[in-house]
């Protein structure tokens, strides 16, 4: 059994050099990095670091996605934004369930145990968005009492194998993440999850501003809703 840690990074130099560091770099065989296209010196920390980039085809994150299983041979796949919003320490986690047999794993920040980067707040409308969009997943492909909490957490492990079976060959390029939720619903692979604790984003804006995400998570759902229609109805 080999695992390999992707990294995702586009203009992360800050925060690379954070929390490049605090990966337990002995828990896994090879770490990667999918770059989209940085500008600034994210590259060369990396190249630093020995760490093999992998560029991408297709655009955002669903591009490095595509990029990464593509690219790579390993039989499974951690996957780590490096802006100080993932744990790298849960990578330990995530190795320990991956031995245990779990295929399709995410760090929740939705359940008991966990934190959202918002709880603090009194508002939280990306928290309460995720919620009702994890919620309406739910509702309609929910199948032996599997469920998800966190659809758009990227802090995820992924089988080879099982990523095969949801049978994505072009990622939606902003959300990427609920579509491969759905798609574990409907074929009912298993979804695991632990609580992780979200912290801030260390340097920089975020490459995934709310409303855009927002529209993208959206259309994603109609579009697996109309694809459980059938078609003589």
């Amino acid at each position: 059994m080999k695992i390999t840690l992707i990294v995702f990074t586009k203009n992360e130099e800050e925060n690379l050099k954070v929390t490049l560091p605090k990966i337990p770099k002995n828990l896994v065989n090879k770490i990667y990095a999918v770059d989209g296209g940085s500008a600034d010196k994210t590259r060369e920390i990396l190249q630093k670091n020995k760490v093999k980039i992998i560029d991408q085809k297709y655009k955002g994150v669903g591009g490095a996605y595509e990029a990464a299983f593509s690219n790579t041979k390993e039989e499974y796949l951690i996957f780590f934004h490096p802006d100080g919003n993932m744990n790298p320490q849960d990578i330990e986690e995530f190795v320990k369930r991956i031995k245990d047999g779990q295929d399709f794993i995410v760090a929740s920040r939705m359940i008991k145990g966990a934190r959202n980067e918002e709880d603090s707040n009194f508002f939280k409308p990306r928290k309460w968005f995720c919620i009702l969009l994890g919620i309406i997943a739910n509702i309609f492909w929910s199948k032996n009492g599997n469920k998800t909490s966190d659809v758009t957490q990227g802090f995820r492990a992924i089988g080879r194998k099982v990523y095969k079976k949801m049978g994505i060959t072009i990622p939606d390029p902003i959300a990427p993440d609920y579509e491969q939720v759905i798609k574990a619903l409907k074929k009912n692979i298993k979804i695991y999850e632990f609580p992780t604790v979200e912290k801030e984003r260390i340097y920089g804006d975020t490459s995934m501003p709310s409303i855009k995400t927002g529209i993208a998570n959206i259309k994603v759902l109609l579009r697996e809703i109309k694809s459980s229609i059938p078609p003589n109805l």
